[in-house]
């Protein structure tokens, strides 16, 4: 193997590594500010307020089952 071909992998790993990175925070970061305004959003209407935090539970389980089958999508292209 030439080194340039470990540098190139080398660069493209931490690239891919660093966008999954950012998704990963930009992701938790929309996903909590989308909580927050869909919670106050259903307490306007009237909703009482433990079904509206059960409902934004389930909102943010959402998020964390797509992160999970990310992370299991990358897991399986390890070496």
């Amino acid at each position: 193997m030439k080194i340039s071909t470990i540098i190139k992998g080398g660069l493209h790993l931490t690239r891919l590594v660093s966008n999954l990175l950012f998704i990963w925070l930009t992701l938790g970061w929309k996903v909590r500010k989308g909580r927050k305004a869909f919670e106050k959003e259903l307490l306007r209407s009237g909703m009482p307020k433990e079904a509206v935090k059960r409902l934004g539970n389930r909102y943010s389980s959402v998020k964390d089952e797509v992160l999970r089958q990310v992370w299991r999508s990358v897991g399986k292209f390890r070496l």
